[in-house]
């Protein structure tokens, strides 16, 4: 199972547009009860330079995403990568084309509503273009969200970008960065950013700059030489006779400003140390300034991890959307969660490749007319107890695999062949094998000798001291010569434990066996062998629903992760799928493509099931 799908627990369309009479704005208006969720931009309607839009809320519940990663499910960060994923609805009105879709998580919660009307704009509900709630207006109409304008940039992106070629396209995009944030808060991992305010000397009169709490309200400092005070979103800061009785007021102001949102320590007399009380990358940056550095030097809040999952602002990007271009791009329509469409709600799709390339039943001699990585070959430890996989205690990094010739497994016996690869070198004795996941370790090695067939043991050391742990089956060394003919790759292939129907809770692993179709046993050989099993190491499946033929698992052959590629191991290939993903009351078909060099090969036999609720 490499592919896992998260739905959306609420989403909403906010809009500032004019009604139809095109004198009163919808931005009180809710959507959030709708089937269909809008993004648009409208020019020039109600008068020459008139600007209406409309965009999308959406949030994903993180904390399942977590559950998965702390049960074995979802893989180890840097493993798994996170896709957003929206569906387009295809509709009767004006689509526009060649614009670009921005994405942003957003930096308060909101409430999603029950609102419907899309067209009149009548149900009155938060949210809402004006308020995030009931009684809680955004800091800046449209929604509050993390940019380049309120955060210093990070490595995490963001802004997330997909450009629309002909305009009915779905959003897929990479957000595995903002997802893993989102997991960190969730864990209760997240650090808080920090920053600094020092005044090297004294402020001179409207000397100013900006900060943002960790939800987007910006307030502007500008230094006067009258008494401190508020007035609206800025500060006007009493220049002392020192730069430290200037400072003391600036720390004062900024603590009664941002409340428990910003926390200040004055260091000395001069620096001000800033703390986001909100752990997490955004918030909190200076906004613009042109005070020299020779009076105050600003270090942005930054250095933080995970932050708290508000979910995604959908909108077009800021050169489509803000009226510049002259044009109006309307309108761009996608299913929300209350579709009845079970495939095309709101989602992050979590992907990654689960494969287990295991050459334990064809192990390869080394052969200097193919590439040094076609001499590389893969073996798996698989450790169970009473059922399940479990980890070998005390192993950590220092899990190794020797050969031998022969049942003479002391480590030290001449009969320990040298092999390479992995991290080992030529002429070493062992390479270090990896932990996969729970309970799967993987060794790979190079191997050049004469043996015919050898023994894999796998050991750690303990205080230099090598302690042999398992003794594998064995293998066979195969050497492979080269082909004085051609022949094109031809297979049989077959679902061995295929089932008419599965039910949707169903988790099934399916073992497909293949064999060369050119096969031509004599009589001795069928009374006393069974048929060769052929394994494929570069193999693809696909599902896809019967009834209208909708792709629900791609081929992943160009992806990174590949998520649909086949394992193997000495009993041939076979893949893992949780029903769960698959609309109950519906036919479904596997397809399946091999690689041979460059070219993809699909076969011509399919296999059906259903899936029952």
């Amino acid at each position: 199972m490499t592919v896992k799908r998260y739905t959306s627990e609420k989403d909403n369309t906010i809009a500032g547009a004019y009604r139809e009479n095109l004198s009163s704005l919808s931005t009180l208006s809710n959507m959030g009860g709708s089937d269909i969720l809008e993004v648009f931009s409208i020019f020039g309607q109600a008068a020459s330079s008139s600007l209406e839009q409309a965009r999308v809320l959406v949030q994903i519940p993180i904390s399942n995403i977590s559950a998965d990663r702390k049960n074995n499910i979802l893989p180890a960060s840097g493993s798994v990568k996170f896709k957003f994923r929206m569906f387009n609805v295809a509709h009767g009105q004006t689509t526009p084309d060649n614009y670009q879709i921005a994405i942003h998580p957003l930096m308060r919660s909101w409430d999603e509503g029950q609102g419907l009307d899309m067209e009149s704009y009548l149900d009155l509900e938060a949210s809402n273009w004006n308020s995030c709630s009931a009684g809680n207006p955004w800091h800046t109409t449209g929604s509050d969200f993390v940019s380049n304008t309120n955060v210093t940039p990070v490595e995490v992106p963001l802004q997330y970008l997909q450009s629309f070629d002909t305009g009915t396209e779905d959003i897929n995009v990479d957000i595995t960065g903002l997802v893993e944030e989102w997991i960190a808060f969730n864990d209760d991992t997240a650090v808080n950013a920090s920053g600094s305010i020092e005044l090297v000397a004294n402020m001179q009169e409207d000397d100013a700059f900006s900060l943002y709490s960790h939800e987007g309200e910006k307030i502007t400092y500008t230094f006067i030489t009258s008494s401190t005070y508020t007035a609206g979103n800025g500060s006007f800061v009493e220049i002392g006779a020192d730069a430290a009785t200037t400072a003391a007021s600036l720390e004062a102001q900024i603590t009664i400003d941002f409340s428990s949102k910003i926390t200040v320590n004055r260091r000395d007399d001069t620096l001000l140390a800033l703390t986001q009380s909100v752990k997490g990358f955004h918030g909190n940056t200076v906004f613009s300034t042109e005070i020299p550095v020779s009076r105050l030097v600003f270090v942005p809040l930054i250095n933080g991890r995970g932050m708290p999952n508000h979910g995604l602002v959908v909108k077009l990007q800021d050169a489509y959307e803000d009226g510049s271009k002259k044009k109006s791009y309307y309108t761009k329509k996608f299913y929300s969660r209350g579709t009845h469409e079970f495939f095309k709600k709101p989602l992050i799709e979590a992907q990654w490749d689960a494969s287990k390339k295991d050459d334990r039943n064809h192990i390869l001699k080394s052969n200097s007319l193919v590439p040094a990585s076609e001499n590389l070959n893969n073996i798996f430890l698989y450790n169970k107890r009473r059922g399940s996989f479990i980890d070998i205690p005390n192993t950590g990094s220092a899990l190794w695999v020797r050969l031998h010739s022969s049942g003479n497994l002391d480590p030290s016996s001449p009969e320990v062949l040298p092999v390479a690869g992995g991290v080992g070198a030529d002429n070493r004795t062992y390479v270090t094998a990896s932990r996969q996941e729970l309970g799967v370790y993987k060794a790979t090695f190079e191997y050049g000798g004469n043996q015919s067939f050898v023994y894999d043991v796998w050991g750690t050391a303990v205080d230099g001291v090598p302690t042999t742990l398992v003794t594998g089956s064995g293998f066979t060394i195969y050497t492979i010569k080269p082909d004085d003919y051609h022949e094109s790759p031809s297979y049989v292939i077959n679902v061995q434990n295929l089932k008419d129907s599965y039910l949707s809770s169903e988790k099934a692993t399916f073992r497909v066996y293949t064999r060369n179709k050119n096969w031509k046993p004599n009589v001795y050989t069928v009374a006393t062998q069974k048929a060769p099993v052929n394994t494929i190491r570069d193999m693809f499946y696909k599902i896809t629903k019967v009834s209208d033929n909708y792709e629900v698992i791609s081929y992943s052959t160009g992806s990174t992760p590949s998520y649909s590629s086949l394992s193997y191991d000495n009993k041939g290939s076979y893949f893992d799928l949780d029903m769960s993903l698959l609309e109950p009351n519906n036919a479904y078909e596997i397809s399946f493509v091999f690689k041979d060099a460059s070219t993809y090969l699909e076969q011509q036999e399919k296999f059906r099931f259903r899936v029952d609720p």
